[in-house]
């Protein structure tokens, strides 16, 4: 039964063909549950063809609005659908299509969008149908080429001299669109790297405000620069400052406070171990006539030496504030007793006019809390004096240079003669006794006046022993000395 069934299928030509599109109609329903139908939008720049046209007329086409930038959407199975990308279509506007004659602008010109790949399998539907264009003045400029450098370099490096080979391009279009350009620089990622690197870059477009120009329309004459990044060695070294000059009269410099106290370098190896620190001269801050406190910014960049840069550039400016304290002076009085005398002649007497000497000692407030007049040391020369009332200097000699003598200190003194005081008392006892003459009432040695006798004499009534200044006594008679100093014992 079931052979003669077979047989009966297969030999009828109307149920083979049954088959067929039974089996097509299963396969399209099972491949559509399994591949939807989806749809995907992209905006795709605008490739502009054969721009010569217009510059054989000395003009140049510049684009209306965002109209270069094409917008459209595909359709088809999903699986080709989600493949697709930017990349993979053709988007062209061809200017010799462009009717040069049509009155106004802007003028149209036709936009292709076409698939790289799957064609077959999807559908494009454009939104975006021409490009609309005017046409403008050739303009041509040249820039210098900066060089960039991003990313951080390893720990330890820093980035040193960026150069670009070659450094000036040319850049020709639309007027309204070479007009905006500002800036032309190239890049290069220094991230991470402890080495010189180089690299080949396509030169970008800057606006005044830092935007990126993106036109089909201009022409460069280098399409690529090579850039270099030397990566250099780096060091914290200390910042040291001098000063010159002195302050104003009763001031005394503090020191000095300055943000930031270190700075990082960067130079070859090399440089850098020849550099412990960043000396300032002293010249750079003179406290000449100063008499307070005052702030100022130093530029340290003219210290660093040949070879030697910051790593931060903003980091040379150096907030220095120098400090200035009055000092206060006080007056001592010290003792004429404590000064130190030199000089003076054994036969003169010295006498001061005053008991003290007033001293005026100048000083920071904190040193003088504990300074007394004990503290001073004061010195006299009297070499070549004469005798009589004079004015001196005082030397004095102060503690340490933490101190200062205000002014001159002055002793007025008296030398005295004491010899000639002596001589003078000699003189007046000698003058009664006669040196060769006598006076009424005197004898000389050889004549004895009435009622006076010599040596050795005694008066009437007058035992010998009782005589003023009389005879030897017992013993002396070889003694000469003895009658010659016998009167007034």
């Amino acid at each position: 039964m079931f052979k003669k069934m077979m047989k009966h299928l297969v030999n009828n030509p109307g149920l083979k063909v049954l088959s067929i599109l039974f089996s097509v109609i299963l396969w399209m329903v099972v491949v559509k549950m399994a591949d939807p139908e989806a749809t995907k939008s992209f905006s795709v720049p605008v490739e502009i063809l054969n721009k010569n046209v217009i510059a054989e007329m000395g003009k140049v086409p510049s684009v209306v609005k965002d109209s270069d930038i094409a917008v459209f959407y595909i359709s088809g199975p999903r699986s080709y659908v989600e493949d697709m990308t930017g990349d993979d279509f053709s988007v062209t506007a061809d200017l010799s299509q462009v009717n040069l004659n049509q009155e106004g602008d802007p003028k149209l010109v036709p936009i292709e969008i076409s698939a790289k790949k799957n064609d077959k399998r999807i559908d494009i539907i454009r939104r975006t149908v021409n490009l609309q264009i005017t046409l403008e003045d050739l303009a041509e400029k040249k820039f210098v080429i900066s060089p960039d450098a991003s990313g951080t370099p390893a720990e330890g490096s820093a980035i040193g001299e960026v150069e670009v080979t070659p450094n000036l391009l040319k850049v020709s279009g639309p007027e309204s669109v070479v007009s905006r350009i500002s800036r032309v620089a190239a890049s290069i990622n220094v991230d991470g790297v402890s080495s010189d690197v180089s690299d080949n870059v396509v030169p970008t477009l800057y606006d005044e405000d830092g935007n990126v120009i993106i036109s089909d329309l201009l022409e460069m004459n280098q399409s690529i620069v090579t850039i270099r990044a030397k990566i250099l060695g780096t060091k914290s070294v200390p910042i040291h400052f001098e000063v010159s000059g002195t302050p104003a009269i009763g001031c005394q410099y503090q020191g000095m406070e300055y943000a930031p106290e270190s700075v990082m370098i960067k130079g070859d190896p090399v440089t850098l171990n020849g550099i412990s620190a960043i000396n300032i001269p002293a010249d750079v801050i003179n406290l000449d006539g100063v008499n307070k406190d005052f702030d100022t910014t130093i530029d340290i960049t003219p210290y660093l030496g040949e070879g030697i840069s910051l790593v931060d550039e903003a980091a040379n400016q150096i907030a220095v504030k120098v400090m200035i304290e009055r000092k206060e002076s006080k007056v001592f009085n010290i003792p004429v007793d404590s000064i130190t005398v030199s000089g003076q002649n054994r036969d003169y007497e010295l006498k001061y006019a005053s008991n003290t000497v007033p001293v005026t000692v100048r000083a920071l407030k904190e040193d003088m809390e504990d300074f007394q007049a004990r503290d001073i040391q004061g010195a006299v020369n009297l070499a070549d004096l004469p005798p009589g009332t004079h004015s001196l200097e005082v030397a004095i000699t102060l503690p340490d240079d933490r101190y200062e003598l205000v002014g001159t200190v002055n002793v007025q003194v008296t030398l005295i003669d004491t010899r000639a005081e002596l001589e003078g008392e000699e003189g007046g006892q000698d003058t009664p006794q006669g040196g060769g003459n006598t006076g009424a009432g005197n004898a000389s040695p050889g004549n004895t006046a009435p009622g006076q006798t010599t040596p050795g004499n005694t008066t009437p009534g007058q035992d010998r022993d009782e005589t003023d200044g009389g005879g030897l006594e017992d013993g002396d008679e070889d003694n000469p000395d003895a009658e010659r100093n016998g009167t007034g014992d």
